[in-house]
């Protein structure tokens, strides 16, 4: 211990000693007592062992404000080590006591220990005096002091002698200080290994802050190798020492997997200690975490809204966004769309790409919402799509189409075209929308060919309503091959098939069972009408039912047959009340097989017919996408 002087009264010596005795076998209301009376007499010893004490509520209840005052009475004396504790209660902010007006003396003060306020000054003044009086870890501060807000070269090299000062003493705290420091001011990767090499020191002598700065270093390369195995470990280290981003970071690490054993469990325990202290990052992950679910746990939606809350009430937008989401679609929490928009719509106006987007698809979709169309086309898209936001461009165009359906305008009809041109390389469905509005001449001139091009794109691309209305555009080309063209279609009602579209589905089966310029092939025609029907599409269900009634695709079935009429009658299809006529009444059942196959296909319709249906569907309903997922929902390529 760094003292100006020692104590030269033999009976406060033997206090000291009795009292330090007790001190270290943890009997510290002796410890504190013996303190106190050697401290009335004006021992500077006992006043910093007095003010540790109170620092540590060893012995006492936990009290700042008298361990500042037991401290700076030590310190005027000229203990350093007690300018030194000075300095960081300074540093760190000594409570305000609340006086009250007729407080009786016994009552506990009301210590405000929630709004510290550091005072730099005193901190700086105390640290100094200290490191003058060679004391290592009063040097390492004095010098954190004095750099941590400035680049200022005149006060960055006195720092950095300060902290070679530190370290001349082999000093952990003038390791670790000086590490950070060259760290901070890094411009080239010689800069960043230079600041290694002292953290390397400091992270071996377990200080906390080291051992989090150079796993930072070591998972992204800077200044030293990457090495994600080594990252882990030192981020553990630190968060076992309570360092809260190192308990965010190794959390993170073990829901990747990244340089350690991929563990949930574990992920989620020390992400919950870094969020409960604060971390809103990780209350974010904790809350995707919970919401995502894994191979072996579910989602918890109630758990996932618990962090949002956490996150959103600390003004994190994503986390703001997700928990709209949550309460639009009632998932953890009751569903209120009320409570939705109002969310959605405080991350919108703060440049939130997906919350903008999805009051636009709220303000479309669910008119119940109250969300006037052309309020969140002025207030919210217009403005994000003039940022040149893509995503959000499209959804402006649809919002257009959609008011301009309620109130016709052709401004309106032009400017969602304008928009819809700016965005479609970027987003594949507007590239199905700006074909179609090409073809059918909407808000400027026809281009049949720039159309079509736009269309293939997007069928191409994947978009079922645009790999539909491509397959029907191939069927209605005129070429002295329509075969081929058939083909093609049917490649892409395939394609469309296979992403669940139903009318894709229905359509394969018309094409099938002939006439559109392929041979009939009755099986597979049956098959596709088989899986719409059992999708639940009414046509399907009745041509299905024909065919199993007839015996078209080999085998005659007529209870299944009036299974399938049943459902499509029931379902609106009141051409199959014929059918089941014919089925049940023996006079006409023999005729059935009589029917040429022409007057069926043209009774059945063709895949060209059934799909304009989703055409007709688009047209009522523009853009009809659900609306922007939350960060747990949102799959990145």
């Amino acid at each position: 211990m760094r003292r100006l002087f020692g104590s030269k009264n033999k009976k406060i010596d033997r206090i000291l000693n009795k009292a330090k005795a007790a001190y270290d076998d943890k009997d510290y209301e002796v410890a504190f007592n013996l303190f106190s009376q050697a401290a009335s007499m004006q021992s500077p010893e006992a006043q910093y062992w007095l003010g540790m004490c109170y620092l540590n509520g060893y012995g006492v209840i936990l009290n700042l404000n008298d361990a500042a005052l037991w401290h700076e009475a030590a310190a005027e004396a000229g203990w350093v080590d007690s300018a030194y504790m000075l300095a960081l209660l300074y540093m760190r902010g000594i409570p305000e006591v609340k006086k009250v007006s007729g407080q009786n003396i016994f009552d506990k003060p009301d210590v405000d220990y929630d709004n510290l306020k550091p005072d730099w000054d005193k901190s700086r003044h105390w640290a100094k005096y200290a490191a003058e009086q060679d004391l290592a870890e009063a040097q390492a501060l004095y010098a954190y002091l004095i750099s941590h807000e400035t680049k200022d070269p005149e006060i960055i090299t006195q720092a950095l002698e300060w902290y070679d000062k530190s370290i001349s003493h082999d000093s952990s705290q003038g390791y670790m200080g000086k590490g950070l420091l060259l760290l901070r001011l890094g411009e080239s990767e010689a800069d960043y290994a230079e600041a290694a090499k002292f953290l390397e020191v400091a992270a071996e002598r377990k200080m906390g802050s080291a051992l989090h700065k150079l796993g930072v270093m070591y998972e992204t390369g800077r200044g030293v190798p990457t090495n994600y195995k080594r990252a882990a470990e030192l981020y553990k280290e630190a968060a076992e020492l309570g360092i809260r981003d190192a308990q965010a970071l190794y959390g993170v690490a073990l829901k990747k997997g990244q340089g350690v054993e991929q563990n949930f469990i574990q992920a989620e325990t020390w992400l919950r200690k870094a969020a409960l202290a604060g971390d809103i990052e990780a209350a974010v992950v904790l809350a995707d975490m919970n919401g995502h679910g894994n191979d072996d746990i579910p989602p918890n939606f109630t758990e996932a809204a618990r962090w949002y809350v956490v996150a959103a009430e600390k003004g994190h937008i994503a986390a703001t966004r997700a928990l709209g989401v949550l309460y639009l679609r009632g998932m953890g929490v009751p569903k209120s769309l009320e409570r939705a928009v109002e969310l959605l719509g405080f991350a919108a106006k703060k440049g939130d790409v997906v919350a903008i987007v999805s009051m636009g698809e709220i303000a479309i979709q669910l008119p119940e919402s109250n969300l006037q169309i052309d309020n969140v086309i002025e207030e919210y898209l217009t403005p994000g799509a003039e940022q040149g936001f893509a995503v959000i461009m499209f959804n402006l165009a649809v919002a257009l189409l959609h008011s301009n359906s309620l109130n016709p305008d052709f401004e309106k009809e032009k400017q969602a075209r304008e928009w819809l041109k700016k965005c479609c390389k970027e987003v594949i469905p507007a590239r199905y929308w700006y074909g179609r509005m090409l073809l059918q001449g909407t808000g400027g001139e026809q281009d049949t060919d720039k159309g079509y091009a736009w269309i293939s794109s997007a069928a191409h691309e994947g978009i079922i309503d645009a790999q539909m209305l491509w397959a029907n555009i191939l069927l209605e080309g005129n070429s002295n091959d329509g075969s081929a063209l058939a083909e093609e279609a049917v490649k892409f009602y395939k394609m469309a098939a296979d992403q669940g579209s139903v009318p894709a589905m229905f359509s394969l089966g018309a094409v099938y069972g002939g006439g559109n310029h392929l041979e009939p092939d009755r099986e597979k025609a049956q098959e596709w009408f088989r899986k719409a029907a059992e999708k639940g599409h009414p046509k399907a269900q009745m041509m299905l039912g024909r065919y199993l009634a007839r015996g078209l695709a080999g085998t005659k079935d007529l209870d299944q047959a009036r299974y399938w009429l049943q459902l499509a009658l029931k379902s609106g299809e009141v051409d199959a009340e014929i059918d089941l006529k014919q089925i049940d009444d023996p006079s006409l059942r023999d005729k059935i097989s009589e029917i040429k196959n022409t007057d069926f296909e043209t009774k059945s319709g063709t895949a060209e017919n059934q799909s304009m249906d989703t055409k007709k569907e688009a047209e009522k309903n523009p853009g009809k996408v659900e609306v922007a997922p939350g960060l747990f929902f949102v799959k990145k390529k």
